[in-house]
């Protein structure tokens, strides 16, 4: 009764429209983009005027092409035992693919194909559990647990607690935590600078450079699974021995109108929607990339090798063992991350990357990792100050009230939410916003969803009126919080 009162009055009162989120598309807020840098020094140069890379959203669904054989774009969405994966991002203003960053015996040239090229990882976790899936080092050190922090953001729910909150916490040892290494993510869309990029085809002025209002088509090994998976392998065609990181295509789209890039990668998840893409009759499982290759044929490497597993790769791989393609054909449930940024104009190597935005459902400020922002977060946040400042971890080593990164831009501290380089009382949030029951600084639905839950169990957050009882006058002072909306 009481979740229907609300619900309507916030409907009448507050002029929210309900609806629940679609299935299989991630959600990032527009304008949060910041540039992290990653280079000893924090002062890697970027072209002048340069706009940070701003996520706005990724979806990830089943999909059906209409003409397979000619274009995997057009069609239609299917919810379950889907033949493809259809991959979407979509990205504000113009992006451009990215150029080579001098690995693997490429030159430097990371802007070739435009003045804003994307660079970064989405990973996708495609079993839904946290515990198999990720990167050992080094690659693990690129990935989105050991730079969300950069952004003073953390996870939202238990996978937080992995998250790399200083330097201190990367190291070779996989055992010691936090074990950020263990994404849960198995594939990724990479977009790492790492191997060539070939336009397959253009439009516009056919200069090779991506401009307003241009679609590309461009091949590269984007799609990959995780490269800790290598050693259990045994697929061939690919970068190496073991890897799973076909020749793909991606499209990139410009539209002129809204002033956003789309970049979809459409893939085979079954060898029968390879074979459909090809024209030609199924294929067997073989492990080549040079023919047919799908999701399912990387699957089942995985699960054959997870048998054969031993160390740390037992850990990322225990779960893999005795499952089956057919339980992973509904991508729309599958766990995303996101972290993107761009490149420096000059080769720092790896510390090239000058990340921007990350994604998704993460909290601001949220220090001690519990989930919430309250007042625990600023008692976590003073004592850090308090044990810290003027000690072996602070940089300037005076008593000053504020501790320094040592080494900044290629290390970085959680607390430091401004990315100055110092943690001071000036990367302390504001209060938090009582009716932001979520902590992500904006009041939407999800706030109310947040906050029936606390009534109904009782949480002390939801006692609005402070008399420790729980009823219509806590909703009615929720509904004035939330009308008087986050300062």
């Amino acid at each position: 009764m009481i979740a229907r009162v609300l619900l309507t009055m916030l409907g009448v009162c507050a002029g929210t429209v309900l609806a629940s989120p679609t299935s299989g598309e991630w959600i990032d807020a527009t304008g949060d983009a910041v540039i992290r840098r990653t280079d000893l020094g924090n002062d890697a140069p970027l072209p002048p005027g340069f706009e940070p890379i701003d996520l706005l959203s990724v979806s990830v669904r089943g999909w059906i092409p209409s003409s397979p054989t000619t274009d995997l774009y057009s069609g239609s969405f299917e919810n379950d035992d889907a033949d493809f994966v259809r991959i979407q991002m979509v990205l504000a203003g113009l992006v451009s693919p990215p150029g080579p960053l001098g690995f693997n015996g490429l030159g430097y040239n990371p802007y070739q194909f435009g003045d804003r090229p994307i660079f970064g990882f989405i990973g996708l976790d495609i079993d839904h559990q946290k515990n198999s899936g990720g990167e050992l080092m080094p690659m693990a050190q690129y990935q989105y647990l050991a730079n969300v922090g950069r952004f003073g953001l953390s996870p939202s729910g238990s996978i937080a607690d992995r998250m790399v909150r200083d330097g201190d916490d990367v190291n070779s040892n996989f055992y010691s935590g936090p074990q950020f290494e263990r994404s849960g993510a198995e594939f990724s869309l990479a977009f790492c600078g790492c191997f060539a990029t070939t336009i397959v085809s253009q439009d516009g002025d056919m200069d090779s450079f991506f401009d307003s209002g241009e679609t590309w088509e461009i091949s590269g090994r984007f799609f990959e699974r995780m490269q800790s998976f290598i050693p259990l392998g045994g697929t061939f065609g690919g970068s190496e021995f073991g890897s799973f990181d076909p020749l793909v295509e991606l499209r990139f789209e410009h539209d002129a109108w809204t002033d956003e890039t789309t970049v979809t990668l459409v893939f085979p998840i079954t060898n029968h929607g390879a074979a459909l893409a090809a024209g030609e009759s199924d294929q067997p499982l073989d492990g080549s990339l040079l023919n047919h290759t799908s999701l399912e044929e990387a699957i089942d490497d995985l699960i054959l090798g997870a048998d054969f597993a031993s160390g740390s790769l037992s850990v990322l791989v225990d779960e893999w063992t005795g499952q089956h393609v057919d339980d992973y054909r509904q991508p729309d449930r599958w766990e995303i991350t996101a972290l993107l940024g761009s490149a420096s104009t000059t080769d720092h190597g790896f510390a090239s990357y000058i990340w921007t935005d990350t994604g998704f459902d993460e909290l601001t400020g949220d220090f001690n990792l519990d989930g919430f922002i309250d007042g625990l977060d600023t008692i976590t946040f003073t004592d850090y100050i308090d044990e810290h400042d003027g000690g072996s971890e602070d940089g300037d080593g005076a008593v000053n009230g504020e501790v320094a990164v040592i080494d900044f831009g290629s290390e970085f501290n959680f607390f430091d939410l401004d990315y100055d380089g110092v943690v001071s009382m000036a990367d302390l949030p504001n209060e938090p916003c009582p009716a932001d029951f979520t902590g992500e600084g904006t009041l939407d639905i999800f706030d109310v969803f947040a906050f029936l839950d606390a009534f109904n169990l009782g949480d002390l957050r939801a006692d609005f009126t402070g008399d420790t009882l729980f009823d219509i006058f806590d909703v009615f002072a929720f509904l004035d919080a939330f009308n008087a909306g986050c300062p």
